[in-house]
């Protein structure tokens, strides 16, 4: 059960860092009103520097799953994958929404589809 639960926390945290890399593709930037009153690179410095802090928490949620403590870390990051998938259901009707292709969805599809099998792992462990 044990390497079960960090091989689908693995795949969790790839499918997010996918979304990420893609948001990059994407400019994502360009979907937040607040960064509109900066240049185009300043919106994209912003966006790259305010990723190391994620990536540093990536990493961290995935110690801690390595060394099964923090469970409460784990509910919350689970719980906000699906949550995140509901977001961007909902943003497709947006104007601003840069995620429209099947390979986005699918990165967003999977780290919910990895939270919900994490909570459901949660359950038996």
């Amino acid at each position: 059960m044990k390497e079960s639960i960090i091989i689908i926390t693995c795949l969790n945290i790839m499918f997010l860092i996918m979304h990420e890399y893609d948001a990059f593709h994407q400019a994502e930037w360009k979907m937040f009103k607040f960064l509109r009153r900066f240049s185009e690179s300043t919106q994209y410095l912003i966006f790259l520097y305010l990723h190391i802090p994620i990536t540093l928490f990536c990493l961290y949620y995935l110690w801690t799953v390595i060394n099964f403590n923090n469970f409460s870390l784990w509910l919350i990051i689970n719980i906000f994958s699906i949550c995140h998938l509901i977001l961007h259901l909902f943003a497709r009707k947006w104007k601003s929404n840069v995620f429209n292709s099947f390979h986005s969805f699918i990165f967003v599809f999977g780290w919910a589809v990895t939270g919900i099998l994490n909570l459901l792992i949660m359950n038996y462990y």
